[in-house]
């Protein structure tokens, strides 16, 4: 169609049926309000059991505290077993956030990692494959970012981290025994 032609459309429109395109206009999907963030009280690394050690809490809670500065939050999760930490990443800020990870960066919508955290999938060990380049730049960079602070990524999941050998030790086996 071209311009004419939807002018006229547009002109000849009675006002019901101009009023219900523009409804539609304003209620697809892209106005869904993001999900629920955390609390504002909520700590970015929770309690866990027994066996999470409060040294790879307080380390964990200085990469929340980092990863802030970049327009991201951090959520550590010590798992019941108390065999290493699932960690999530939401967006605060895209701009900032963009500096460091790539694909959709909604503010409050989780990084792109492929699959979600915490949750037993097909994509989520560490070594999972036919992601798109943001998702495989996305789980190298949290790699390097929590290896860098001396845990390391359990290959069951990208999501799952343990304090590496003699660096706040999870009250376990270290990496390399796991």
């Amino acid at each position: 169609m071209n311009r004419q032609g939807l002018f006229s459309v547009v002109a000849r429109a009675t006002p019901p049926a101009l009023a219900l395109l523009l409804a539609a206009c304003a209620q697809g999907p892209w106005t869904a309000d993001p999900p629920a963030a955390a609390p504002a009280s909520a700590p970015a690394v929770q309690p866990g059991p027994p066996g999470c050690s409060p040294a790879a809490r307080a380390t964990l809670q200085g990469i929340a505290d980092e990863l802030q500065t970049q327009g991201m939050a951090l959520h550590a999760t010590c798992t019941a077993a108390g065999d290493g930490w699932v960690v999530q990443l939401r967006v605060l800020d895209g701009t900032q956030a963009g500096r460091v990870v790539r694909g959709p960066l909604a503010d409050g919508y989780a990084v792109d990692m492929g699959t979600p955290a915490g949750a037993p999938a097909a994509g989520a060990p560490t070594g999972a494959s036919g992601f798109s380049p943001d998702v495989q730049h996305n789980r190298q960079w949290l790699r390097a970012l929590m290896a860098r602070h001396q845990f390391c990524n359990l290959p069951d999941a990208w999501w799952h981290f343990a304090p590496q050998d003699g660096a706040a030790s999870a009250g376990g086996a270290g990496c390399s025994e796991r």
